[in-house]
């Protein structure tokens, strides 16, 4: 087989349920990642004869988004913040709008700071903050080894040092040393939302990384409320990814709890999907 006979016969089992421009990109994706041929390299030979076990490992990956598994869980990785990280489902897929969260930290311009990521998953906020901002030392909470084994991995791969603990949110804590950045992006998707929430993540991402109890849709902002009254420093900065349907919520959540000059910001779809606030 081709790669020309291969996107052929990509493009007719997936035309009609993936929309070509994402069908072309996955199509580079897969070819780059089992044939390691640049898109480039596709366009000056698209006659390039693949082996067997190359072909049998592209056609597998037609079956797997013909149910629903998201490409970045089939080739095991993806792209955020210009860096490369490792996935499997124990791990939420970084979106769009964590990388817009990560861009307001890194223009604040923290130095010298201890900052902590709750909830790290693929460590994909704490390992981009390490690789951008000078003389930090960065920390990753999450709440089993699988994943804080997963986000060593990244660290490793991305060339930082990053300290990746099991650490559970919900368990109150009182640390001797104080951190002067908290941020998280925790779960935020009421049930009830489930129906809203396409196929492929239901059915692969981690629920425990998603979703929460419609009768107490800010429990993990409460939670990461309670731990940064007694461990985030005075002055310190609390940064969160938040659920737009909420944003009243939780702007009252941290004024309630000693936060000043707090602020919404919108993401590229002009929802409010992120806050930032100081302790007082």
């Amino acid at each position: 087989m081709t790669l020309l006979d291969f996107n052929n016969l990509f493009k007719s089992k997936l035309s009609s349920k993936i929309e070509t421009n994402e069908l072309d990109e996955f199509f580079f994706w897969l070819i780059e990642h089992y044939c390691n041929f640049s898109r480039m390299n596709y366009i000056l030979n698209s006659n390039f004869n693949i082996s067997k076990i190359q072909e049998r490992k592209l056609i597998n990956s037609i079956d797997l988004l013909m149910n629903d598994m998201p490409i970045q869980y089939i080739i095991g990785e993806t792209n955020f913040m210009d860096l490369v990280f490792k996935l499997n489902n124990n791990v939420l897929i970084p979106r769009p709008e964590t990388e817009e969260l990560v861009n307001w930290i890194i223009n604040d311009t923290h130095v010298n700071k201890n900052i902590l990521d709750i909830g790290t998953g693929s460590g994909c906020i704490a390992i981009s903050l390490s690789k951008n901002l000078n003389n930090c030392n960065v920390s990753g909470w999450d709440f089993n080894d699988d994943i804080i084994k997963i986000a060593n991995q990244n660290a490793i791969l991305n060339n930082v040092k990053v300290l990746f603990e099991v650490s559970d949110i919900t368990k109150p804590k009182f640390l001797n040393d104080k951190f002067d950045v908290l941020v998280s992006n925790p779960p935020y998707i009421t049930n009830s939302e489930k129906k809203l929430i396409s196929n492929n993540v239901k059915s692969f991402e981690p629920h425990s990384a998603l979703f929460v109890e419609d009768n107490d849709p800010l429990y993990f902002y409460k939670k990461i409320l309670e731990f940064a009254i007694f461990n985030l420093k005075s002055n310190g900065f609390l940064y969160l990814e938040i659920n737009e349907n909420f944003s009243k919520e939780v702007l009252k959540l941290l004024k309630d709890n000693g936060f000043y000059d707090i602020q919404l910001k919108k993401d590229f779809r002009l929802k409010n999907r992120m806050i930032k606030g100081i302790k007082k």
